[in-house]
């Protein structure tokens, strides 16, 4: 059995916890599944789903068992849970019309251990990150397709509110004036904005600055909330062509990671704090708000090379999908598409920086979205094209993965492990 750290998360020491986790026998493990893919702004391989499927993970074993399904169309994909309440909030992702954000309320007599109990317009289309604000009275939502990011506010008990703010990033009045499909979209990447996901910085006691990343223009914006209306303070600027997808803090270290889908990499910087007044920097500016310290690739070096962006028309034969930061603060992972792995990169303790500890195959192809049981001991995988989610046991101390067990679930597309009541950060998401 490879080691694994018996101590307290760093994301558990963050919201002041004394929950022994060694204790945990078994974790709910909540994996989405695409319905309806033609409404979707990709094209997925794998079997239509049927909605969001409960799976139990046993701690000790890594066994993972199916638990039940909940229905729920089109496209149920991100999820998230309330901090205080027995509440999950998901996203319904089409390009076609306007997304939700979906309501489960847990319920472990329940066969599916959850329960479709409210669904709220998103405001835009695509709609694929929610980030619950820490005084857990509204949530930001991001939209992809027509880069809207909106508030909206939650009431007492937990119910959302409709939209209350919408922030909508310069360019993506493209999408009202050309109606895009699919197919360009996925030829142009980078024709328009896509917002693509909303993260607080972890380390200020107040609501925090959230940062938004853009991958269609190579960018990040920083807003703050006031009170439920999103300004925007400023932003950075990155390198051309990375195509930026999400970002996460370290839980100690002032210091951000992004995942680049378009280049297959991944890129380190110093986060620097300051008032930006609404202006924009360059992150290769010394002592810039996000301070590019380190790119590396995920892939392996006879797979790099292998994407170009000539006259707008972006091709690759992998491109990266989810980033995470081991509960250990030691290891970040992501995921591959088309090379089908999980890279591993090992994290420096004073810099941030990082080493590649090894690059493991996913046990299926496509892998969308993974995720950590509480303790760390073990990753599951969701490979939306072959339609498995695999268990893999993870070696903090040398960043190796052990497959253990694999079971069938059609075109997996997010992996959720649902903490228990306050044990939720939005770096957990």
């Amino acid at each position: 059995m490879p080691p694994h750290n018996t101590e307290m998360p760093p994301y558990t020491q963050e919201v002041g916890l004394n929950a022994n986790l060694e204790h945990v026998e078994t974790e709910l493990v909540m994996v989405t599944g695409y319905t309806n893919p033609e409404k979707l702004a990709h094209t997925p391989k794998g079997e239509s789903g049927s909605g969001v499927y409960a799976f139990k993970l046993e701690t000790r074993s890594g066994k993972i068992t199916p638990e039940g399904i909940e229905n729920v169309e089109p496209n149920p994909a991100f999820l998230v849970k309330h901090p205080k309440l027995d509440l999950v909030y998901g996203t319904a992702e089409c390009i076609d019309g306007p997304g939700d954000i979906l309501t489960f309320a847990l319920d472990h007599s329940a066969p599916a251990r959850m329960k479709l109990v409210g669904r709220e317009a998103a405001g835009g289309r695509s709609t694929c990150y929610i980030n619950i604000a820490k005084d857990c009275e509204k949530v930001t939502v991001v939209n992809y397709w027509d880069a809207k990011v909106c508030v909206l506010p939650l009431d007492e008990a937990g119910a959302v509110q409709p939209v209350c703010h919408t922030s909508i990033h310069p360019g993506a009045e493209y999408v009202e004036n050309n109606n895009p499909d699919r197919a360009e979209h996925w030829e142009y990447r980078q024709r328009w904005p896509h917002a693509h996901c909303a993260v607080t910085e972890p380390y200020s006691d107040k609501q925090g600055r959230i940062y938004v990343c853009d991958l269609g223009k190579d960018s990040v914006v920083e807003y703050e909330l006031d009170g439920t209306a999103l300004r925007k303070t400023g932003g950075v600027q990155l390198q051309a062509g990375l195509g930026p997808r999400h970002l996460v803090f370290h839980p100690t270290l002032k210091v951000a990671y992004i995942v680049n889908e378009l280049t297959s990499s991944v890129s380190v910087f110093k986060y620097n704090p300051k008032e930006l007044n609404g202006a924009e920097e360059d992150s290769q500016t010394p002592g810039a708000l996000l301070e590019h310290a380190q790119t590396i690739s995920t892939l392996p070096s006879d797979w790099q090379d292998k994407q170009t962006i000539k006259n707008g028309v972006w091709k690759a034969a992998s491109h990266c999908s989810e980033i995470r930061i081991h509960p250990s603060g030691k290891l970040l992972f992501i995921g591959n598409r088309g090379h089908d792995s999980l890279a591993v990169f090992k994290i420096d303790r004073t810099t941030g920086q990082l080493t590649l500890a090894g690059i493991h195959p996913s046990n299926g192809m496509c892998p969308r979205n993974y995720n950590f049981s509480l303790t760390g001991r073990w990753v599951i995988v969701g490979n939306q094209d072959s339609n498995n989610i695999t268990v893999m046991e993870v070696d903090e101390e040398v960043g190796s993965l052990k497959i253990t067990s694999s079971l069938p679930c059609p075109s997996p597309n997010y992996v959720y492990v649902v903490p228990p009541t306050r044990l939720v950060s939005n770096q957990m998401a």
